[in-house]
């Protein structure tokens, strides 16, 4: 089997009501969704890339983070976890983070690429209006 041919089979199962029934399991067994948090909120905050996206989060959501972690901590401390009503249902689970982190590393990886160019491609030159005379 080739490697694309590997691919596309992984590709093909993660789109099944076999792996969204799993990782629904999943994430329900990992007891964040108990104690208020969402998936993003696990992510470690002491990688630059991290903090570059949590400064680009608005006020609003950067208080509301703040606020699901205090409480996590506060109910760890006391070995409970919130009322079924209260737990973040999975809908409420969306991935606030992960889109912003992925942001600053294209960010990072275009600045890269363009300080390590020697010469300007010829397409570009071509869309550069001003030098032409």
């Amino acid at each position: 089997m080739s490697v694309q041919a590997l691919l596309s089979t992984v590709r093909s199962f993660r789109s099944t009501e076999i792996a969204k029934s799993l990782s629904e399991w999943h994430h329900a067994a990992m007891g964040y969704r108990e104690k208020g948090l969402r998936y993003d909120d696990l992510i470690p905050e002491e990688n630059e890339l991290v903090q570059a996206a949590l400064s680009r989060l608005t006020p609003q959501q950067h208080h509301d983070r703040i606020f699901r972690h205090r409480r996590a901590i506060n109910l760890g401390g006391q070995q409970i976890t919130l009322d079924k009503a209260d737990w973040t249902k999975p809908s409420e689970d969306i991935r606030y983070l992960t889109p912003l982190i992925n942001q600053v590393e294209n960010e990072i990886a275009t600045k890269q690429n363009f300080d390590n160019m020697t010469t300007i491609p010829a397409a570009l030159l071509k869309r550069n209006n001003s030098t032409s005379a």
